[in-house]
């Protein structure tokens, strides 16, 4: 079968695995990717066919699931249906987006920046709705008692001295601080993964990725305003940006994100070039990611050291590049 059949088994299976990946939770990290099979094996036209389909998939065995319990929708399940449905339509935006010839990196960006304009107003929107937050609070006291009675996972004490006021905060913190910088992984390992399908796939590696210039001043200038903020906090002047707060910090991690992974790719240049041995890139390789997965100092040394490489070679040229290349 050629990329340019059009009968319909090729879609009809990818929609069956990617909803029924995506309802699996242990796979449902995985529920893009066979769309990129049918992106890649069967053409664009077949693709977007697929996702349609996927996402209406989606919303209807979520709905079939809670009919079977006779559980009624709320404003919750409506929220937790926008995540793959997001995901859908902003991958499908970066499929389309290729007929501009932009590269990936500034595709990504340009649908993450879109899809924070999008719902940054609606979740601010949400907040101000006092039926809405009584729901999310409902929904985590279930989850609070669930795991408060689960078996192994009450350390010692541990859910004795949590203020489930103080954490239900925490999390929201984190959660409004940082959701965009979700979207963007789960489009870049999409990306990642979609390389594999792809029979005329480029030889280019993250050793070509690059940020240009503009890319470093705008991490430098976000996380210099983030710095300044805990400064005067320390010094007791609290400097109130309101909501505004969550969109320099989604910003600022993902501008950090991009360059760490610029930072890494000039470390794999490096030692590919004084030819270290395959196995002493992979222990420093390990070592990274091991650093990165465990909190602490070494966690704070690389994402601090290699955004520093990456902005570092606004002046050397760690990598001996003469023009631009990257994803």
């Amino acid at each position: 079968m050629t990329k340019g059949d059009r009968r319909p088994w090729a879609w009809a299976l990818a929609t069956v695995l990617a909803v029924a990946a995506y309802h699996l939770s242990l796979f449902g990290v995985f529920f893009l990717v066979p769309l990129q099979w049918i992106r890649h094996r069967r053409g664009e036209r077949s693709f977007l066919t697929a996702s349609a389909l996927v996402a209406a998939g989606i919303v209807a065995v979520a709905a079939g699931l809670k009919a079977l319990v006779h559980s009624s929708w709320s404003v919750v399940d409506t929220a937790a249906l926008g995540l793959p449905l997001v995901l859908i339509a902003g991958w499908v935006a970066i499929v389309v987006m290729e007929r501009l010839e932009w590269r990936f990196l500034y595709r990504i960006l340009a649908v993450t920046a879109v899809t924070g304009l999008v719902l940054f107003p609606l979740i601010a929107n949400l907040l101000r709705q006092e039926a809405f937050i009584q729901v999310v609070e409902k929904a985590f006291d279930e989850v609070w008692k669930q795991v408060f009675h689960t078996p192994g996972l009450d350390v010692p004490g541990l859910m004795g001295k949590l203020d489930k006021a103080e954490f239900f905060e925490l999390l929201k913190q984190a959660f409004l601080g940082s959701f965009l910088l979700v979207f963007f992984l789960f489009w870049s390992f999409t990306h990642r993964v979609s390389r594999v399908f792809d029979p005329e796939r480029e030889s280019t590696t993250l050793k070509d990725f690059f940020v240009p210039a503009q890319g470093a001043w705008v991490l430098l200038g976000l996380w210099g305003l983030i710095l300044v903020q805990g400064l005067l906090l320390r010094a007791g002047i609290k400097w109130e940006m309101g909501f505004a707060q969550y969109v320099v910090l989604n910003a600022a991690w993902v501008a950090l994100v991009v360059h760490s992974l610029a930072g890494w790719g000039i470390l794999h240049s490096l030692m590919d070039r004084w030819r270290w041995p395959r196995f002493a890139q992979g222990a420093v390789r390990a070592l990274l990611v091991f650093l990165l997965m465990v909190p602490g100092t070494g966690q704070v040394v690389v994402l601090a050291g290699l955004p520093i490489l990456a902005v570092l070679e606004l002046w050397v040229n760690f990598r001996n590049r003469t023009q631009g290349v990257g994803l």
